[in-house]
């Protein structure tokens, strides 16, 4: 049965620049109800008929119907046209008004509290109020889901569940699915074959936007959606709910520029630089130019209307360029400052440069706002970066042995603990690597293997061994491929099986196995050489995809999240089961995955704090290896897919082994460009006389550090010299030196001896600053402290 009442119009909506977003707007008309303007009898007489599993005296149905005149009459003391209008004032969506109607009432809350929603529920039902997907979120209480299915679609809501039963997918999932489909039954005043596409990309929205999460269910809904023929079934819902690429139009646009003319000119410009680069790029230059740039000119000079600038405004944009916004709310230093200054000196060049061409142009053409020297900062910055990049790899580089066995070794636990689990009857505990657990009832899903649930009797946590193992798995077989190709993130999630080839060596007819990698950023497809170590990964991850799909790799599609497309079906080899789907993974996937793999490692750097790893760093780490262990760096250049040698050595971190080889090769080759009677023999006298030398270093505050072989520059006036090496138990000796110098200089005044004045004040100056070293250097020490310093072995 349903209610007698004129149809209820759809929600209002308004469609972003991303095609399947959708947002209720706050100026939009508010949503009423076909019961909005009926009055309080009225109104409970539509609630008196609700077609529910109660009589008219049922404790059930009596409770229902106070619960609704009591919100009726609550709600009449509000201001508003209809009860919708009343709903909103009285702040239904977001207070707490239950309390405010138990006030005085001598039941308990509890029963309050459950007459109240399902009476709150009734007036959902009527169309007296409508709920939104706020209030629908919030509520838990069965009665809105059980009364809405018997009442709204009663038909609809069986084939529904029958459908859901049939899913792919877990029983609470298939409960949530149901769910969701009557939250958006009781939004929309719909049956559930009326449902669209539109009303499932709403409702995600919506309460993405809210929870800021996972929206739980909407993925059982799509899907029981489509097996009931209401949606097209070659459709998904990640792919529907993705966004694809915009025009330019609507990316400049998203920035709400004020001025007509300049948004006209911007449009245009990326028009012209859309078609030489790659959407991500795009995107971020479109960010600067009309976000970072003039956006902001907008918001702090509204006076101006055009590109032609004075020097005030631009003085003060650049004042506001060196801070950005970060957590917080708080500013921080801008690192990409001299880029942005580069983009914008593009903008005003780029238009001078094609007024020459076209006419439109030059109504547009304006000096730029941005000197060349402005942007010579640039380099500094990229030493700078580079500087940064090869600390990271020096860091990192020599405890990546460490993280690849912390992987390996998490990787054999799990399985051999999975192993463990899978070997004994439910409910039976048994002991693995020093800890006891007990087998939990796993969960049996259609078509899939069970999940393997545990207990640790040690910590009372209750783990799922085999989604463990399968993250445990997924993350060896990520860090070993990184650091085995060199391949960016891109790269990695494009290896399909077809990747894997093999070439025949014509003169010995060895085959060669090669890995191709697709073309990402620069578009330079490349061939690598599959070392043993790499093939035995490739091959597990493929034995281990096939057993997990009957044996075969699955055809699997790939959303690309820079350019914001979807590639054709190919059998991916990072690809894994999530729920009911089988997707590849993704970039957010590996962040956690490393995170997680160096949380178990437990690697810090030389000041304690714990290491981070992205996954570039292998990229970095595997051509510094590769060129420090003999590889030409123009072939380093070929494997990573570089077209410059300049974008390869910048990767390449030299390490002080480096340098001490390099050292000694040097010496060993002026070594044999030398004389050989200069490597003789020393004689007894010149080895007295070398002797000789280090005795005669001895004076009366310390040490003379001048080298063998060399004469004493300073005559003797060793508290001058700056090779005097001032013994800390000589400090008694140098304050009366200093004490005597100012004595003589005393004197040296009172004679009007101004030479002799002026050399005694050189050698006070000087015996001052030997004593403030010495002071400096005489702090107390705990013990010796280990430097660092690579000890060289032999002759050098």
């Amino acid at each position: 049965m349903t209610i007698d009442a004129p149809e209820i119009e759809a929600p209002y909506v308004t469609k972003l620049a991303s095609p399947s977003r959708f947002v209720r707007q706050s100026s939009a008309p508010l949503r009423v109800g076909a019961a909005d303007e009926l009055s309080i009898e009225e109104v409970m007489k539509l609630v008196r008929r609700l077609p529910l599993p109660h009589s008219e005296s049922d404790p059930k149905r009596n409770k229902l119907a106070r619960g609704a005149f009591r919100i009726l009459q609550w709600l009449d003391g509000h201001d508003g046209a209809g009860w919708q209008d009343k709903w909103m004032a009285a702040g239904g969506e977001h207070r707490n008004w239950m309390d405010e109607l138990s006030v005085g009432d001598t039941r308990s809350m509890a029963y309050q509290r459950q007459e109240l929603t399902i009476g709150l529920t009734a007036l959902f039902l009527c169309r007296a109020v409508l709920p939104s997907y706020h209030v629908l979120n919030r509520s838990r209480s069965r009665y809105v889901f059980i009364f809405s299915r018997l009442v709204l679609d009663p038909d609809g809501f069986t084939a529904a569940e029958e459908v859901a039963r049939q899913l792919d997918c877990a029983t609470n999932h298939q409960d949530s699915g149901i769910r969701v489909l009557t939250r958006m039954v009781l939004y929309t005043g719909r049956g559930v074959r009326e449902l669209t596409a539109q009303d499932v990309h709403e409702y995600h929205t919506l309460c993405r936007d809210e929870v800021l999460t996972t929206v739980v269910g909407i993925y059982p809904a799509w899907d029981i959606l489509q097996r009931m023929g209401i949606l097209d079934p070659n459709l998904t819902l990640r792919d529907q709910l993705r966004h694809g690429q915009v025009t330019t139009t609507a990316v400049i646009d998203s920035y709400n520029l004020r001025t007509e003319s300049v948004r006209e000119v911007l449009i245009r410009y990326m028009d012209e630089r859309r078609t030489q680069v790659d959407y991500s790029t795009f995107r971020a230059h479109a960010g600067i130019i009309a976000g970072t740039f003039w956006r902001d000119i907008e918001l702090h000079h509204p006076e101006v209307d055009n590109l032609r600038l004075n020097d005030d405004v631009v003085s003060a944009w650049k004042q506001r360029l060196h801070f950005a916004t970060g957590k917080g709310g708080r500013p921080r230093p801008r690192r990409r400052r001299i880029e942005i200054l580069m983009r914008i000196r593009s903008l005003y060049l780029d238009i001078q440069e094609m007024a020459h061409e076209d006419p439109w142009w030059a109504q547009y053409a304006a000096p730029c706002p941005i000197s060349r020297t402005e942007t010579r900062g640039l380099g500094k910055t990229i030493r700078q970066t580079r500087s940064d990049m090869h600390q990271r790899v020096r860091e990192r580089l020599p405890h990546l042995q460490k993280l690849v066995d912390s992987a390996r070794e998490h990787r054999d636990r799990q399985t051999a603990l999975l192993a463990a689990a899978s070997a004994v009857a439910l409910g039976e505990t048994f002991e693995f690597d020093g800890d006891r657990y007990r087998l939990r009832r796993p969960k049996m899903i259609k078509d899939r293997e069970p999940s393997v649930q545990i207990d640790s009797l040690r910590t009372g946590e209750s783990i799922n061994i085999r989604q463990v193992e399968d993250e445990a798995f997924w993350a060896w077989a990520i860090i070993e491929t990184l650091r085995h190709t060199g391949v960016r993130v891109e790269e990695l999630l494009e290896l399909t099986h077809l990747a894997l080839v093999s070439y025949r060596i014509p003169e010995t007819g060895e085959l060669v196995p090669l890995l191709q990698i697709a073309p990402s950023k620069n578009n330079e497809e490349r061939l690598l050489l599959v070392s043993p170590e790499l093939a035995s990964v490739l091959a597990t991850i493929i034995a281990r995809v096939r057993a997990k799909n009957s044996g075969t790799v699955p055809l699997v599609a790939r959303y690309d999240p820079h350019e914001r497309v979807t590639g054709p079906p190919l059998p991916h080899l990072f690809q894994r089961r999530h729920g009911a789907r089988i997707i590849v993974i993704g970039t957010s996937t590996i962040k956690t995955t490393l995170a997680a793999t160096l949380t178990r490692a437990g690697l810090r750097d030389a000041a304690g704090a714990p290491l981070k790893y992205t996954a570039h760093d292998f990229r970095r780490m595997f051509a510094t290896d590769a060129v420090t262990g003999g590889l030409p760096v123009h072939i380093a250049a070929r494997l990573l897919g570089h077209r410059s040698l300049d974008t390869t050595q910048a990767y390449l971190a030299v390490f002080q082994e480096d340098l001490v080889s390099t050292y000694r090769t040097f010496l060993d080759r002026r070594r044999g460009m030398r004389p050989t009677e200069e490597y003789r023999e020393p004689t007894e006298q010149e080895w007295a006389e070398f002797q000789k030398h280090f005795t005669a270093r001895k004076l009366e505050l310390g040490t003379c550090g001048r080298p063998y072989g060399t004469p004493c520059n300073h005559e003797h006036a060793c508290v001058r010299c700056p090779m005097l090496r001032v013994d800390p138990q000589a400090r008694p000796r140098l304050v009366a030196i200093i004490a005597n110098l100012r004595e003589r200089i005393q004197e040296a005044r009172l004679n009007g001896w101004l030479g002799e004045v002026e050399g005694l004040q050189t050698s006070l100056n000087a015996a001052a600053a030997k004593l403030t070293a010495v002071d400096r250097s005489s702090f107390p020490q705990s013990g010796a402290a280990d430097l660092g310093i690579p000890v060289l072995s032999g002759k050098v």
